[in-house]
This record gives C-alpha cells, structure tokens and sequence, in this order.
C-alpha cells in the first residue's frame, strides 16, 4: 500500500467514523495505528493515533502511542508533549509514567522527572526503567552519590540491560572517575551488543578523552544497528563537523531528514549546506523546512542571514520583518535583526532588539552574549563583562564567554582575572590557541613576564603567519623595552593583517618609548586617511594627539569619535579630562548640551551635563540633569549612581536613593564607585551588614581610594568591629594627603575606637 492511499484510506475512515459510535471509532483508529506502527510504518500510525485522539481527547492509551510514534519519527518536541499528556490521563501505568519522566529529564526539568519516577516505583519498587529514571534525575538535581546508589540497585534488578550501566558510566565521568566510567561504559555494550544507545553513550566518553578514532568507530557500529536511528546519524554528522571533515557528515543528515515530517532536520542540512557554500541546495532544504507546521519562523530566519550575506540587504530586512510580524517574541529572529542593525552601524538599535530578546528569555545565552559583544563594542567595559557573566550563568562551559571576559579584564587592567577566565576556557578547551594567548596576556599584565615568553614561543612556533600571536609578541617585546623586536613583530603583523589596529597600537607606543612623537603622529594620521571614522583609530589618535600636549587636535578628534559612534565611553571620559585639565567647564557643557540636543534619545550628553555642572558645585541643577536623564532611561547606571549619591549625602529620599543605587549595581556589578554608593546608602540607613559587601568589593576593586576605605571602616566600626575598623581606617590615613577630607573623618572615628 503505498503511502499515500494509506492518508487517503484513513481520511476516508475518518469521514465514515462520524457516522459510527465515538468509542468504536477511536478503537478502530487506535487498532490501525498500532499495527502501522508494528509494521515500521511510522507516518502513518501518527495518522491513526491523532484520529483516535480526536474521538476522544481523554484517550491517554492512543497518546501514550503517539508519543512512541512521534518518538521513532524523531519528532522530540512532539513526543514529549504526548508523553506528558499520556501520564496525566493514565496515572496507574507504569510505562506512562517511565515515559514522561524520561522526556522530562531530557528537557531539564529533574525535579518533576524525580516525581514521575516515584510515581512509577509505587507502582511497581522492582521497575529497573523508574529506578534507573530516579538515579538520573537526582543526578541532574547534583546529587551524584545518590544517584550512583539508584543506578546499582537498577542493575542488582536487572543486570542483563545495558542502560543502567550506560547511565553509571555517565555518573562516574562526571564525579572524575574516568576508568570506572570507560568500564561502565563497555560493561553497557558487552550487556547489550545490538544496543544503539549504548554504543552511543561509549562513543560520546571516548570522544570527550580526545580518542577520536575509537569514538568514530562507535558511532559507526550504532548506526550499522539501525540505519534509519536518528540519534546515531546526529552523532555522526556532528562527529564529523566538529573533526573538520565536514563532507563525510552529508549522508548522516540526509539521513535524518529523508521523509522527515518536522522542519529541524531540514534545517539543520540546510545549515550544512550553508557552511560548505552550496547554497541553492542550502535554500531547497529550507524551502522544505519553511512548508512544515512550525518551521517557518526557523526557514525564513536562516534565507534572511542568508540574503544578508549575498548583500541582498533589503531582502534579508523584509524576510526577518516578516517573521517578526508573525512571531514578535521569536528570540533568533530578534538576534538576526539585531546583528543586521549592528552590520548596518546602526549599534544602538541593534543593542536595543538584542536587549529586548533578553526581557523575552533571560536563559537565551545567544542573546546575553550579543549584548556583551556589542556593549564591548562601544567600550562600556563593566556592563559587557556582566552580560558575558550571564552567559555563563546559563551555560558554565561557553568558552567563547569566557575568552570575552578575559580580554575584557585585560582591557580593564584586572590581570589576575583576565587569567582566571583563560584558565577556565582553557579547562572548557584544552589547547585553544586564543586562550592560551590571552593567559600570556594576563601573565604579561601580572608581571609574570617569564611565563608569558614561554608560552609565546611555543604559539609563535605553532602560529607563525596569525596577526594575533605576532600582535602579542610585539607587546612582549615592548614590556622587555626591546623596540626593535616589538617593531619587527607589529610589522609583520600588519603584513598578516593590514587593518590590525593592535599592531598600529603597538607601533605609536614604541614611537613613544623611543621619543619620537612626530612618527607616532604621521602612523595615527595615515590610518586616518584610509579610515577616518573608525573609532579605536580616533581614539588611538586623541591619545596621541593628547601625550604631544596638542589639546585642541585631542579635543577636535574625541569630538568626532563621539559624533561617529557616540556610545564610546571611553571618549567622553578622556574629553571630560581634558576639558578639566583647561578648566573649560562651560565650554565643555555647551558641548554636550549641543550634542544632546542632536541625539535627544541618548543618555551620555546630558550625564556628562550633569558631572560638569556637579564639578560646578552646582548641585541642584545636577540633580535635575540626573532626573532627566533616569526618567529617559532607568537603566542609565552612571546617572543613577550619581542622583543616589546626592540623595545619600544630603540624607534626603534615602529609599529612593536605594533603588537608584541598587538599579546602578544591576546594570554595573563590577563598578567600584557604584559598589561604594550602594554600600553608602546602606550606612545611611543604618544597615552595615548589608553596607559591608558592597563595600569590600570597592575596596578590593580600587584599593588605593581612601573614601571607599573609609567607608568600609565605618561599616565595620558601626557593626562593632573595632580592629578591622581601625585597620581601614589607618590605611586612610596612609593613602590621604593630609588636608584630605577624609582624613578628618578617619581620625574622629578612630578616636571613638
């Protein structure tokens, strides 16, 4: 019978049934789809289960098979949820309940898994499924000793199946015991030779060991087993993409979506077709994908990055817009239009999307990351590390996270955690060159300058012809004060990379060590005639332009590096110092108010109002500028900081200048001056064990700040904490010249003591 009678066959049925009593009806359609699905005629059991489901909703024995059905078709999405239905409606089978427990588990949700295979043991204490179900949910609760207990007692059941010692092997690789688990692991396929998940669960060990060969052979002896298997053909196809021999991986993804009825296997062949450049082929498997139920979304996603990267860009905006249209909280659509925003310069748009993805799913680690890669972008240090602490929030092992904090700790000069984060991408990926240059970096910036030349001759070695390791030799070279070599290596980089802006970096400070100014001066304008609007170029060049004490060619540069990309924090600080430096406090505010006035949207001009008309001493106008500027944005943190620390001061709207505090440390945790407000409020409200963390963590962060040591010493004095008290407050005195305000302060308090 070929396919398509057997649809129209049942179709027929269906129509007929409406004639017939609803409870034969549904046995009818159940009978039919149990045999199809005997039979390896998948498809068209999900047709007859559906129908007798439509008889009768409550029909939990007909979801309980589609959810099989569904299962074998590779549909996880739907066999999860008739799983779950299934155990609702039959809550005395056990099956029902070792189903939904195992779907639950493997959508991480351990907790309610635990609970089905409770269920599941009272109905039956001898079930090596519900016992073997409970030890791998306490594992995902982080229980691994209980869990290790559960997976024996699911073998003394039944120590001829392969799964508990699958699971066991599973178990011991987590808790470090890699031979028990290799053993375990070989113990499953001994048990079960015909057992495709065992051979799976031992070709993922041997993979994760870095034996490679052994692990292909695995997986190739599981999908000998069942060809058709869709997890044995995933396992390959990534196997092979990941081992960079992506052209044997076609035929396992042909496989999975050969007849596919769900539109992720269309996919993810056309995302294959898209890395190896075939794309017309990349495009009819999207077209499949785009026709099923739910895969429109997804298709046309992927054809608008596709569209983008032809530079079909209005194309690719009304795909995307499309989609958004019809799903407005689709989180990947969001993301795409946000890199499109960003790819167009349109950065803060694109932060605005990428934000708004966040508020849709605070667990989407793609969405954290691109607003850490674009906050990065625009040089707000602090507020980019947060963002990439979130990825790791939700996903601990995304190295591409951890490399980010690293170079952003070095940008910030916080050496000893830059190399914290290269240690932990290099735990995630052993040997990956990047980290391993990063944690020379921080070497470099911890003054390990031995161990950062060793490693940099085994990268140089290794990576001869890569811009970034001969950037990085230069660097080494310039902290030895050896300019020829660092010349010679920043050179060579720029041959690798023509518009490395790191080597040019290079080249000026070596100019400058050398004290010649002039060459530094010719470097920076020559890339400024082929780039004149880039901004770690104008800001390289104001720097320059800044050491020659040619201010006014500093001040013209950082006025057009705001102009062009006016989230550069770094610019409006270096501008404020130099406005300062001139004692130019009005000119520098009808600067910013002008600048405000072309972008009334942004909140930089008019906080820098707001910190000039407070150095001013003009303080109630100050407050105002805040206020606007919390009112335009309640996550603008600097502002935020800064109204709160008035409000504390004064000793006015102390709650209020909490929440301002509080919503300044949620954007910039790492902040030492908005660590230090916070822990202010907080001594203004007479709560010092709350003040003392945020405090300490100011001190930690800048400990040559005598008000931040003062501050902590008070939070300790007023807990009655005397000794550590006195110690804050001697070092007070120590770093304070002798008219400082606090040193005042510090030995009133210290004679209270």
């Amino acid at each position: 019978m070929t396919r398509r009678f057997a649809l129209m066959l049942s179709l027929a049925m269906l129509a007929a049934a409406c004639s017939k009593d609803p409870n034969v009806a549904k046995k009818e359609f159940f009978d039919s789809g149990s045999r199809y699905l005997a039979d390896g005629k998948v498809k068209e059991a999900i047709v007859e289960f559906r129908n007798a489901v439509q008889q009768d909703a409550q029909f939990g024995e007909a979801r309980l098979k589609l959810s099989e059905a569904y299962s074998r078709e590779g549909n996880l999405r739907e066999a999860y949820r008739e799983a779950v239905r299934a155990a609702d409606l039959l809550p005395d089978n056990l099956d029902a309940q070792v189903r939904a427990g195992q779907y639950l588990l493997l959508a991480g949700q351990f907790e309610d898994a635990k609970t089905r295979a409770d269920k599941a043991l009272a109905l039956n204490a001898s079930s090596m499924e519900a016992q073997l179900l409970r030890a791998n949910a306490m594992a995902g609760l982080k229980d691994l000793d209980g869990a290790v207990k559960e997976i024996e007692e699911a073998i003394a059941l039944d120590p001829k199946q392969a799964a508990p010692y699958a699971s066991l092997g599973a178990l011991q690789a987590a808790r470090g015991n890699r031979a028990d688990a290799e053993a375990a692991f070989r113990k499953a396929v001994e048990t079960d030779p015909k057992s495709v998940a065992a051979q799976l669960a031992l070709g993922n060990f041997l993979w994760s060991a870095g034996r490679q060969g052994e692990a292909e052979a695995a997986f190739k002896a599981a999908a000998a087993l069942d060809p058709k298997n869709v997890l044995a053909n995933r396992a390959l196809s990534t196997f092979y993409i990941a081992s960079n021999r992506a052209a044997e991986a076609e035929p396992y993804l042909k496989a999975i979506a050969d007849g596919a009825t769900t539109w992720e296997p269309y996919v993810a062949l056309a995302d294959y077709y898209l890395m190896s450049n075939r794309l017309p082929d990349a495009e009819a498997a999207l077209a499949k994908a785009a026709d099923i139920n739910g895969g429109f979304a997804p298709a046309r996603t992927r054809l608008a990055a596709l569209r983008y990267a032809q530079q079909r860009r209005d194309e690719a905006h009304a795909y995307i817009d499309e989609v958004l249209r019809k799903e407005p909280r689709n989180v990947q659509a969001m993301l795409v239009k946000a890199r499109f925003f960003a790819a167009d310069g349109q950065i803060g748009d694109a932060l605005n999307r990428a934000r708004e993805a966040v508020a849709v799913d605070p667990n989407s680690a793609d969405a954290h990351y691109l607003v850490g890669s674009l906050l990065a972008q625009q040089g707000q240090v602090d507020d980019a590390i947060a963002s990439f602490k979130e990825v790791l929030r939700v996903n601990p092992r995304a190295a591409a996270a951890q490399l980010q904090l690293s170079r952003l700790e070095l940008q910030r000069g916080s050496g000893a955690a830059a190399a914290k984060a290269a240690q932990d991408a290099l735990a995630t990926a052993p040997g990956n060159p990047m980290a391993r240059l990063l944690m020379a970096r921080a070497q470099m910036a911890t003054g390990e300058v031995a161990a950062a030349e060793t490693e940099m001759k085994r990268l140089l070695a290794e990576f001869p012809n890569a811009a970034a390791v001969q950037a990085q030799s230069g660097t080494l070279a310039l902290v030895k004060r050896d300019t020829k070599s660092a010349r010679l290596a920043f050179a060579r980089t720029l041959e690798l990379d023509r518009g490395n802006v790191e080597a040019l970096a290079g080249l000026v400070a070596a100019d400058m060590v050398d004290r010649r100014p002039a060459d530094a001066r010719a470097r920076v304008e020559a890339r400024l005639k082929e780039t004149p609007d880039q901004p770690t170029v104008l800001l390289l060049a104001a720097r320059v332009y800044a050491s020659d004490r040619d201010v006014a060619k500093a001040e013209q540069t950082l006025r057009h590096l705001i102009e062009v990309s006016p989230t550069q924090m770094d610019a409006y600080s270096m501008l404020g110092q130099l406005y300062l430096s001139q004692n130019k406090l009005d000119e520098a505010k009808a600067e910013f108010e002008a600048l405000a006035a072309k972008q009334p949207k942004a909140t930089g001009p008019p906080t820098m109002v707001g910190m000039i008309l407070q150095q001013q001493g003009k303080a109630d106008e100050a407050r105002a500028k805040y206020e606007q500027v919390v009112s335009m944005d309640a996550r603008a943190a600097v502002a935020s900081n800064n109204l709160a620390w008035m409000f504390a001061e004064r000793g006015e709207q102390i709650d209020r200048a909490l929440n301002l505090a509080q919503a300044a440390k949620a954007e910039l945790p790492e902040s030492a001056e908005v660590n230090d407000t916070l822990g202010f409020v907080y001594l203004k409200k007479n709560l010092p064990d709350l003040a003392l963390p945020p405090l300490r963590e100011a001190v930690e962060k800048a400990p040559q700040v005598p008000g931040y040591r003062l501050r902590l010493g008070q939070a300790y004095a007023m807990k009655g904490d005397k000794e550590r008290a006195r110690q804050e407050l001697e070092q007070v005195l120590k770093l304070a010249g002798p008219n400082a305000p606090e040193v005042a302060e510090a030995r009133r308090l210290l004679g209270t003591l």
